[in-house]
């Protein structure tokens, strides 16, 4: 999808979106990552944030996060690696998912199993959007 082709996500043509995956070593983690991914090629408003970058430190990441107005941790188990680097730099997420909770997908070491990724990325939307 091209840049002219993207809409902005409902929340606010205005408001930037931080979208924050665990990304972690796991199914969960994996549609995490694969979820922002659709949806911010498909909204020209999302900031996509890298989570690990967060407690590192690494300076342009923590600016790039700090630039959103919104933040929606999304989680792949109740570790909440999203949320935590999120809280590492003293800010709250405005939302957050478990995906093993909220979605109810059980977590597990097959990397490419996508099961509950449509499911996942309508939440998000929803959330998002309310």
């Amino acid at each position: 999808m091209s840049s002219e082709e993207k809409v902005p996500c409902e929340v606010s043509s205005k408001k930037v979106i931080g979208l924050l995956p665990c990304s972690g070593a796991c199914n969960v983690g994996m549609i995490t990552t694969k979820c922002v991914v659709r949806i911010a090629q498909k909204h020209d408003n999302i900031n996509f944030v890298c989570s690990l970058g967060i407690p590192l430190g690494i300076e342009s990441i923590v600016n790039n996060a700090r630039k959103s107005e919104y933040y929606a941790a999304i989680n792949g188990c109740k570790v909440a690696c999203a949320t935590k680097a999120l809280k590492s730099i003293d800010m709250t997420p405005d939302a957050e998912i478990i995906v093993t909770e909220d979605i109810g997908i059980k977590k597990n070491k097959d990397y490419s199993d996508e099961n509950g990724l449509d499911m996942l990325v309508s939440r998000v939307e929803s959330l998002i959007k309310s």
